[in-house]
């Protein structure tokens, strides 16, 4: 399986109800959102009647309406269920949005950009559900490189996290973590603290030392 079938690309407490998050993997933009039911949806950021972003759109819990011409696309299917300018005709079955394959875990949703990608693979070291999700954090630098820097700078860290890179674009990298192990209710602000900090620390580093070489 390609190392980046499956992309994380926000956390899970991230997709709240109501609300149209804005994501991009590779250059193709997403809209993602949580319908009523709590189902999740990773759609092409993009209205297939004018192509508008559906992210500054509405979500009202059961679809997508665009704010542009007011289409509405279902949840589930991204299907248009009607289009303001003709309320009594069926809309045509070609206004539909492409949608992508998503999951739900691990404290992130993702999402696949091939049809064909396989199941989600499983990590063993993360709960489903884990105590600590960490403060995603964007970093202007290619994400070979971002890993590399990771490697170097949060291998000794206690507790111990699994990061996930988001490559946005060729140069634009956001890493998402979780921290592995159960941590006290108590300690989970200074947790989180204490690792944006070192990504912070990671980013500053990284993105200095590109503009430097440029």
């Amino acid at each position: 399986m390609p190392a980046d079938a499956w992309i994380a690309v926000a956390s899970a407490a991230e997709i709240a109800g109501r609300h149209i998050t804005f994501a991009r993997v590779h250059d193709v933009e997403f809209a993602l959102w949580r319908d009523d039911s709590g189902l999740v949806n990773a759609w092409e950021n993009r209205c297939p009647h004018r192509g508008v972003r559906l992210t500054i759109g509405t979500n009202t819990g059961e679809g997508l309406t665009c704010r542009y011409h007011g289409w509405r696309f279902a949840s589930g299917s991204g299907t248009c269920t009607f289009i303001p300018a003709h309320p009594a005709q069926t809309p045509p079955k070609a206004a539909y949005i492409r949608r992508y394959a998503n999951a739900e875990r691990y404290g992130f949703v993702w999402v696949a950009l091939a049809d064909d990608a396989p199941a989600l693979p499983a990590f063993d070291d993360l709960p489903a559900v884990p105590d600590v999700v960490l403060r995603s954090v964007t970093m202007h630098a290619p994400a070979d490189v971002v890993r590399a820097a990771l490697a170097r700078e949060c291998a000794d860290a206690e507790p111990a996290a699994r990061f996930f890179t988001q490559p946005e674009s060729a140069d634009v990298t956001t890493v998402h973590g979780a921290i592995v192990v159960a941590v006290e209710v108590a300690e989970r602000l200074a947790v989180q603290r204490a690792y944006n900090e070192r990504l912070t620390r990671v980013r500053d580093r990284l993105e200095g030392a590109l503009a430097a070489a440029t």
